[in-house]
């Protein structure tokens, strides 16, 4: 789309210096594969330690922080791209700054691999569990966990913000994957119209589906 070149995009794997926080030391991160630890690096990185998740100097552990700063600001939405097996649901970092966002009434806009992936994984997310989420560690768990007064509403809430037939991210996918596949199609038939009948671009339309 036009005129998006002014828009500004928070990232954290590109914002946030995680590596700070890693590097020298591996306690628990392992291969899937061979289950042996990662190899750690040698940089000349001071590595900072973050045990109780309040380090000024981390930038690891100021996510509600930002994002209070970033809903100040105005016209901030929140961008929820998702993975194919829906693995996003199931981190514990990732889930809780769903919900900050949410709480703090920020636009959401969740971005999924296909509507065929929510229909056929939509049930997976029926039983979401905080406590059962993942982290790159377990203080980090501890720390989202500790943030959380009380557990079985937080998931209810959870429940609410996903699956709520008006305002839920699905809901509010489904409205917005309509409109997009409005716009594919006049885009389609705008170049149908240029293809002078060949039928090219049809034909590549069907192999994508």
């Amino acid at each position: 789309k036009m005129g998006r070149l002014d828009h500004t995009y928070w990232i954290c794997a590109f914002a946030v210096n995680q590596h700070i926080s890693i590097c020298h030391s591996n306690p628990y991160d392992r291969d899937p594969f061979t289950n042996q630890l990662h190899p750690v690096c040698h940089c000349n990185s001071t590595n900072i330690i973050d045990s109780d998740g309040r380090s000024a100097s981390s930038e690891i552990n100021k996510f509600d922080d930002m994002m209070r700063l970033l809903a100040t600001t105005g016209g901030c939405r929140q961008v929820i791209a998702v993975d194919k097996p829906l693995d996003l649901f199931r981190r514990a970092w990732c889930v809780a700054e769903i919900a900050e966002a949410k709480r703090l009434q920020m636009d959401q806009s969740l971005k999924l691999w296909s509507k065929a992936t929510l229909q056929e994984r939509a049930r997976t997310l029926e039983n979401l569990d905080v406590r059962d989420m993942r982290a790159s560690s377990e203080k980090d768990k501890e720390l989202i966990l500790g943030k959380i007064q009380d557990v079985d509403d937080f998931n209810a809430k959870l429940q609410v913000l996903i699956f709520d037939p008006k305002s839920g991210l699905v809901a509010t996918w489904n409205a917005m994957d309509s409109l997009q596949q409005i716009g594919e199609v006049g885009r389609l038939i705008r170049w149908g119209l240029a293809d002078a009948g060949s039928g090219k671009v049809w034909k590549a339309w069907d192999g994508h589906n």
